[in-house]
């Protein structure tokens, strides 16, 4: 089967030395300004870059008919495979639609190649999974129905990853009390010499021995009461260090978005208890596109991470870029870029980035940088702060972004003393004097939003991660 990929190749990058990648392009009906073009903004006179792209890049997979949903990946042998529950077609009732799994392969991480629907119109509902290996055998698990209610995981084997069987009733895992059971993914653990298996599934805690039969634990043993409301949905667990840390699903105080929570335990027992300095991994505070979800990539000398993209005003769903697993100096996970995305890089455009247009405020541009300053404020009393001073410049050069983005840069953030709290980032032009804008945060907070590059520029948040 061929591969899938909107838009299939990626021939873009801007580089520190001025140059973009790409070819040709439809312009944007932005009047003032006059084309997609990447730019530069200053918050309180300090330097800020925003960009995102207008269509899915290459970085994105999704099936070619029908949609995917909850993915995983697993690396095996030289290849990654992805796994995602699969409809092929709308059906009145939910579990009837999702009775399918799907897979996909790349040998970069990156580029995809439709393997297709390796489950099939099962005889009861599929729904989230994950994969992992015992000796020579791969085994799945996945949520599923009796009658209405999701209370049981099915397991199935496989010695290739593409034929699947199903491993029978007996082998089924179901609570003791008989509540919802989903998804549990599995941590192989040394203890005694020897490798066991925990798993973490939605509804509980379970531990094996072979990989097959499994013992409930009971209750994920999370700790604060933090109430993340109605639903507890682990996306796995990993040791990383000394620490064991537990992906959580649900819906967290604040904005009561669904988003991923990072939990960690001395013990892959637990109790796990919320690292509030890093707690949000991923998720969503009300933008349209939606980042779900998350979970472990395992692959030898590396560990990433990987979730999926819900389009509300689609039928279907993304598979997202993988990112690798960063652990900073105070023990904190983060999504971080993954070198292996290097794969996507085409051929670089020129870009001149001597000759920019600025919009309040001064921009001095040379062949090698761009330097920004807001217009000065006038003097205000602390206990009137005011609005942040912004400013933005734009680059003179048309982007094709049907084709796929990727920009490369340095940005330096330079505050002028204590009472400023910089901001830098990258945007990306849209008609009606608008920019589509990631801003990084110099408090450790990244926004994602829209800019109104106006005679008074605005900034209007639609998503924030930590």
């Amino acid at each position: 089967m061929t591969s899938y990929s909107v838009p299939t190749m990626l021939n873009e990058t801007i580089s520190r030395s001025g140059h973009l990648g790409g070819s040709s392009m439809n312009h944007s009906p932005y009047q003032r300004l006059g084309r997609w073009r990447a730019g530069i903004a200053v918050w309180f006179a300090f330097v800020s870059i925003i960009f995102s792209p207008t269509h899915a890049s290459a970085l994105l997979y999704r099936t070619p008919e029908g949609t995917l949903k909850d993915n995983c990946v697993i690396y095996n042998d030289g290849t990654y495979h992805l796994f995602a529950m699969y409809r092929r077609e709308l059906r009145n009732r939910d579990q009837d639609q999702w009775r399918g799994v799907w897979s996909a392969t790349s040998t970069d991480g990156v580029h995809w190649k439709d393997v297709g629907p390796v489950i099939n119109d099962a005889p009861f509902g599929i729904y989230a999974m994950r994969v992992w290996k015992v000796g020579d055998t791969f085994l799945m698990n996945h949520g599923s129905f009796t009658g209405e209610a999701q209370d049981v995981l099915k397991l199935w084997e496989s010695n290739d990853l593409v034929h699947w069987t199903y491993l029978g009733e007996e082998c089924d895992i179901r609570r003791p009390d008989g509540q919802r059971i989903d998804h549990m993914d599995v941590f192989p653990e040394t203890e005694g010499g020897k490798t066991v298996y925990y798993g973490y599934a939605v509804g509980g805690m379970l531990r094996s021995e072979d990989g097959i039969k499994w013992t409930w634990l009971g209750d994920v043993p999370l700790t604060d009461a933090l109430d993340i409301r109605v639903v507890q949905e682990p996306g796995g667990c990993q040791r990383i260090g000394d620490l064991y840390y537990l992906l959580m699903g649900g819906f967290f105080p604040g904005n009561y978005q669904y988003n991923v929570g990072t939990y960690v335990s001395d013990k892959p027992t637990g109790p796990f208890r919320p690292d509030y300095p890093a707690l949000r991994l991923n998720g969503y505070s009300g933008r349209n596109v939606y980042a779900l979800w998350a979970g472990y990539c395992r692959k030898p000398g590396e560990l990433l991470l990987t979730n999926y993209i819900l389009d509300p005003y689609a039928d279907f769903w993304w598979h997202a870029p993988l990112k690798t697993a960063v652990i900073d100096g105070a023990k904190h996970l983060r999504m971080g870029y993954w070198k292996g995305n290097e794969a996507l890089k085409g051929k670089e455009l020129p870009c001149d980035i001597a000759h920019v247009q600025s919009v309040n405020g001064s921009a001095n541009a040379s062949a090698e940088s761009v330097t920004l300053a807001a217009a000065p404020l006038p003097q205000i009393r602390w206990i009137t702060p005011g609005e942040p001073n912004r400013s933005l410049a734009f680059l003179e050069a048309p982007l094709p972004t049907q084709k796929g983005l990727v920009v490369e840069g340095t940005i330096q953030i330079k505050p002028l003393h204590g009472l400023f709290f910089p901001a830098v980032g990258v945007c990306l032009e849209r008609p009606n004097q608008e920019a589509t804008a990631i801003l990084f945060e110099s408090w450790g907070q990244t926004e994602i939003g829209t800019l109104h590059s106006t005679d008074t520029i605005r900034f209007d948040s639609e998503d924030i991660t930590g």
